[in-house]
């Protein structure tokens, strides 16, 4: 990208971030305040990562993170969630929100002119009036973070309410309850040092992440300008230079945005493939060595008890033995699932089978579909063998290979890498495959928080690591794709999180997290 484009970007896109609620740069300086409602505490502890730079966070400069403050709470996301299960009550509903966060910012160019000083004490009244709705020793943590472009500060509270019980809709109730709170904020806190309340129920903020997220799905170069306003002659309406000019370098500024989101993704996913190339290449030199030393030990074995054999004219009844043990070896590499059915009730033949799968099959091995169902088919045996005790053989190695059967997942984040407009399937039972791959690999308790929009249960579904992006992508793809009935909200919430997981931007949204 060329040095003045890549300026517009920079600039055009600064008055995005810098905003609340689609709020133009006109020279004003806004305080922000939005809140976050946390449902699970697996939403809390992703986001108390995030925070903590626990997990990757791209919008953060790793050589700056020392410059980021606690105020409240320990120094990392086990401790702060520990500090919860101590405040949390005995009885909590199956609904209840369990945390309620806070995001603390500012215009950019307004936090960029503020001292050091200043800043801190802009986040210190801030939480003061955190403290006084919620309660001292109900925040749970307080972060400064400087390591990204605009300084700003999150604050995870626990939503007790007088009687002790967890009741988030007595913070934040309703949308006229979060408007109040908003201009509670400016009156008592932001107007003191120079920020304003943002616009009441602007849209524009919205309008522009969408037409972000568009032109990162569309992945189509070119650049699409809005008409002129030409208004006419009786009822004017012309539209000005200015004006026009304003709303096309918006609508660049976006469509670059877009481009720019989606070539950071593809040289990401590059990278990680590599990455994960160069691991298993590690892997398989070292299995190598490892397993031809074990098989030069089974041969030596071996040959000593055929010669003890043959000595005890024993030697038919050997070359018989080794005869059923290569057959019984093809058929268990053929993935005939009749082996285990032969084997039913019977813990020592099972146990044996899968010492031949273990052997034939070595860790790190590629393996076919039918060796695959044959794998899991075998887990699940042992699994019923040990009475609902896990009995799992697998490794890490294993579990990324197991990824080859589920051919479905794999096609939906192959084709978004590609093509963004079309559908990934073009028949309703492919869909459905897709569907019992995503929800076959999940608990219900995962499933439940996936419908709630928490993508990050995905983050292990193939046994390797997922991007974020491809989390949000491959649950957006289950929402569209898979014909599952998901509040328009959640869907929202998963498109905007696909935009702002690039700059560390958090919305309003129910479930967001910073």
């Amino acid at each position: 990208m060329s040095a003045e484009p890549r300026k517009l970007l920079d600039e055009g896109w600064s008055r995005v971030r810098g905003s609340m609620q689609g709020l133009q740069a006109d020279g004003k300086s806004f305080g922000i305040m939005r809140t976050a409602k946390i449902k699970t505490l697996g939403n809390m502890g992703a986001s108390l990562q995030h925070s903590f730079r626990e997990r990757e966070t791209p919008n953060a400069d790793p050589d700056r993170t020392r410059d980021n403050t606690i105020l409240v709470g320990g120094d990392n996301s086990k401790d702060v969630l520990a500090a919860w299960k101590a405040r949390a009550p005995e009885k909590i509903r199956t609904n209840a929100v369990h945390g309620l966060e806070y995001f603390i910012g500012g215009s950019p160019e307004k936090m960029k002119a503020m001292s050091r000083e200043e800043q801190d004490t802009y986040f210190r009244d801030a939480l003061s009036w955190i403290e006084n709705r919620h309660g001292k020793e109900n925040i749970l943590s307080a972060m400064i973070h400087r390591d990204e472009t605009t300084p700003h500060m999150t604050v995870m509270t626990i939503p007790l309410d007088d009687k002790g019980k967890l009741n988030c809709r007595s913070f934040v109730g309703n949308k006229k309850a979060l408007s109040d709170l908003q201009t509670d904020f400016a009156e008592k806190v932001s107007e003191k040092h120079g920020l304003r309340r943002g616009i009441k129920g602007s849209t524009a903020r919205h309008e522009r992440v969408q037409r972000v997220y568009g032109a990162y799905m569309s992945g189509e170069g070119a650049v699409a300008l809005p008409e002129r306003v030409r208004g006419s002659l009786l009822r004017g309406g012309k539209e000005s230079d200015a004006e026009w000019h304003a709303r096309a370098t918006e609508a660049a500024t976006d469509a670059l945005r877009g481009f720019q989101m989606k070539m950071r993704e593809e040289k990401l996913d590059m990278e990680a493939q590599l990455n994960t190339a160069h691991s298993m290449i590690r892997s398989l030199q070292e299995l190598k060595q490892s397993y031809k030393a074990q098989l030069d030990d089974a041969r030596g074995t071996l040959s000593r008890l055929v010669s003890s054999l043959e000595m005890a004219d024993r030697g038919a009844e050997a070359n018989a033995a080794l005869e059923s043990y290569a057959d019984l070896e093809i058929k268990i590499l053929d993935g005939d699932l009749g082996v285990l059915k032969d084997a039913a009730g019977s813990p020592d033949r099972i146990d044996r089978i899968a010492e031949i799968f273990d052997r034939a099959v070595p860790e790190g091995t590629a393996m076919t579909d039918e060796q695959a169902r044959f794998d899991r088919a075998l887990d699940l045996t042992l699994d019923a063998m040990a009475d609902g005790k896990v009995a799992k053989r697998k490794d890490p190695v294993r579990i990324a290979i197991e990824a080859r059967a589920f051919p479905h997942i794999q096609k939906v984040l192959a084709h978004l890498a590609q093509d963004q407009i079309n559908p990934p399937f073009s028949s309703r039972d492919e869909r459905l495959a897709f569907r019992a791959e995503i929800e076959g690999s999940l608990s219900e308790d995962q499933l439940a928080a996936l419908k709630q929009g928490d993508e990050t249960v995905l983050e292990d579904v193939l046994g390797d690591h997922l991007s974020q992006q491809q989390q949000l992508s491959l649950a957006l793809a289950y929402f569209d794709h898979g014909d599952i009935d998901v509040d328009a909200g959640v869907r929202r919430g998963i498109i905007e999180l696909l935009v702002d997981a690039e700059y560390g931007q958090k919305h309003q949204d129910p479930g967001l997290r910073h």
